[in-house]
């Protein structure tokens, strides 16, 4: 039955690349007649030789069927509790035989078990029962170590449970070194004679189980170490995860090797290797998400550190994002310019539509001679402009526009240094859009997989969590980052906001309850209609609210929301939404840039939340401005009104 059709081991990690362990090795180290059964989809799936040999049935037979066709009466399958049941077991040739079951799970959610049925339980049956129990925990406890060092001490362990040798010993293959390396365990054995390190030369049998006897000849320098030793037997046990090496076992001793233990090694081996297949996948990730983090902190210290000016803009060439030294250069602030057509702002002497079309095309390109640009006061500098289009999968996502004034003499004076730092912004900002958020996806669909394979309690859990939490705040960061190069719809219809903004400090209560923060909403009219964008003004409202009650979390306080009528000067006519807190205050040096790109004054922030509130409201024709002092923050939110 084994092969890529059988049936896996619901709890083995990454199973679908480990197409020899199935569940035909569980039930053949089962004593009795026993059948693996899927409750969720009523089928039975394998069979031993004990239960063919009892009821006449083929394994291929039963393949598939549901249970109902081996017993007289319907069956509770819920494995609970430890007592027998007596049933009724129908045979190949139509006769009953009473018989008692025993229903074992398999797997976390119980949907796959084991059916064992027995005639009269013997002590040598009930003592292999007992055998099977305590080698599938020690089997189990290997897979919830947290380093393959550790998992590798404890397949050493088991090996050592079953065979009581004189000398043991655990290795991790390395393979940028293409060696087997040890490591150390905590076992009562005396000194180990087994080297440091070895090559995969030195193992009789790379591709499994191999044992050498005493009498034989010594052929491999481990064979002769246990020749000198006067050991009786040597047992090396590679472990491979799909024909790759993975580490290895050692064991030699007095007495003879049990013919039967082959299975149960074979076992250990398969499942040690998936094991530690596994915990380097995950510290593989962990780098990865190390080596992300540094491209992000490269990107924002190349940027904050251009004295050139960076705009972004959509494939559609509006504008996103301005650096703070495109702002000064040309004398528009980003609120002003977002999504607003990249002609109205960049106004020259010359025409910059062709430049436009080759990078809507995928092609770079650059202007600067005899060019001049025109500021918002009507000054004009002569000016140099390098356009880059980003590409993921060959398509423009993205183009970026580097500006640089050309009559600042610094800026001539470092030209060729600068030049490069513009190609490598280019060629990072193509990694970003098309290499980083692809493996972050992958990381969280790898992690959501581990953890639902994973037991309650399970020592791997905590950290999983860690990372599908770093996982979850990096992708929140690159959609965050990327939302800029985005085009948005807004949608607007009339909002209720004595019915939105309750809602939503109803959804946020019982935290608030717990932080002792009491809230109050207050509305004038009743019912303040305005037009708006559902989501997105419900997304301004949520990062001001957990804003405050972050501001308050240490102390409590107190947390006020209310609705009066704006300035009756402003046009369109407004609402004012008061959003007040008695926290500490946002300090000077950081109130004049809250609404920045990456500025926040907490340690797990984006520093985007009130960056794109701004921009949210901006486009709403609205506005969002702070008021701050000591004791206390209010944000306004200027929304017009619904007509």
């Amino acid at each position: 039955m084994a092969g890529s059709s059988s049936p896996k081991l619901p709890f083995e990690p990454l199973s679908d690349h480990l197409p020899s362990l199935d569940f035909a090795l569980i039930l053949a180290l089962i004593p009795t007649a026993a059948l693996l059964y899927n409750r969720s989809e009523d089928l039975l799936l394998a069979a031993n030789q004990q239960f063919e040999a009892l009821t006449g049935y083929r394994s291929a037979e039963l393949q598939g069927v549901s249970i109902a066709r081996l017993l007289s009466k319907k069956l509770d399958t819920n494995p609970t509790g430890t007592e027998s049941r007596k049933v009724q077991l129908k045979t190949a040739s139509g006769d009953s035989l009473p018989v008692n079951l025993n229903i074992k799970s398999l797997s976390q959610t119980n949907q796959i078990v084991a059916l064992i049925f027995n005639m009269e339980p013997s002590t040598a049956a009930l003592q292999q029962e007992n055998y099977l129990r305590d080698f599938f925990s020690q089997l189990t406890s290997i897979t919830q170590q947290d380093s393959r060092s550790k998992a590798l001490a404890q397949a050493a362990e088991v090996l050592r449970e079953q065979l009581h040798p004189q000398a043991i010993a655990a290795y991790v293959f390395e393979s940028k070194k293409n060696q087997l390396l040890r490591i150390d365990l905590d076992l009562d054995l005396s000194g180990s004679p087994f080297p440091q390190e070895f090559s995969l030369k030195d193992l009789a049998n790379p591709s499994g189980l191999s044992t050498w006897q005493a009498g034989q000849a010594a052929i491999t320098s481990l064979q002769e170490i246990a020749l000198v030793q006067g050991s009786q037997y040597l047992l090396t046990l590679p472990l491979l995860y799909n024909q790759t090496l993975q580490g290895c076992l050692i064991a030699s001793g007095n007495g003879a090797l049990a013919e039967e233990t082959s299975l149960e090694l074979e076992f250990l081996a398969k499942l040690t290797a998936s094991t530690l297949h596994h915990l380097a996948w995950m510290e593989n990730a962990q780098q990865t998400l190390q080596n992300v983090r540094q491209l992000l902190q490269i990107e924002h210290a190349l940027i904050d550190s251009l004295e050139e000016g960076v705009i972004l803009l959509t494939p559609e060439l509006l504008i996103a994002e301005m650096s703070p030294a495109a702002e000064s250069m040309l004398g528009y602030a980003t609120s002003e310019a977002f999504r607003q057509k990249a002609e109205m702002i960049l106004i020259g002497n010359q025409s910059l539509a062709g430049m436009f079309a080759s990078a809507q095309q995928g092609v770079s390109t650059q202007i600067g001679q005899d060019f001049h640009l025109s500021t918002r006061t009507g000054r004009s500098f002569q000016a140099e402009i390098q356009c880059i289009p980003v590409l993921s999968e060959e398509k423009v996502v993205s183009i970026i526009l580097i500006l640089r004034d050309r009559s600042q003499s610094e800026q001539i004076r470092v030209k060729n240094q600068e030049l490069e730092q513009r190609a490598w912004l280019g060629e990072l900002s193509a990694v970003f859009a098309h290499e980083v958020k692809n493996p972050i996806n992958s990381i969280m669909t790898g992690l959501q997989y581990m953890g639902m394979t994973m037991k309650p309690g399970d020592p791997h859990q905590e950290l999983i969590s860690r990372l599908q939490t770093d996982c979850m705040r990096l992708a929140h960061l690159m959609d965050s980052t990327l939302v800029f190069s985005k085009p948005v719809d807004y949608h607007l219809v009339p909002v209720d906001l004595s019915i939105m903004i309750p809602q939503l400090l109803e959804k946020v209560a019982p935290r608030m309850t717990n932080l002792k923060i009491k809230y109050n909403f207050d509305a004038h009219p009743d019912h303040p209609m305005v037009k708006a964008d559902f989501r997105a003004l419900e997304r301004v409202f949520e990062n001001l609210i957990n804003n405050a009650i972050q501001a308050m979390e240490k102390s409590g306080g107190t947390l006020n929301i209310k609705v009066t009528e704006a300035d009756p000067h402003l046009i369109p006519a407004q609402y004012d939404v008061i959003v007040a807190d008695s926290g500490p205050g946002i300090p000077d040096d950081l109130r004049e840039h809250i609404f920045e790109p990456f500025v926040t004054t907490k340690s797990t922030g984006t520093g985007l939340g009130l960056a794109i509130s701004k921009r949210i409201m901006t486009a709403h024709k609205g506005n969002l401005y702070v008021e701050s002092f000591p004791g206390g923050t209010m944000f306004h939110v200027l929304i017009p009104k619904a007509d």
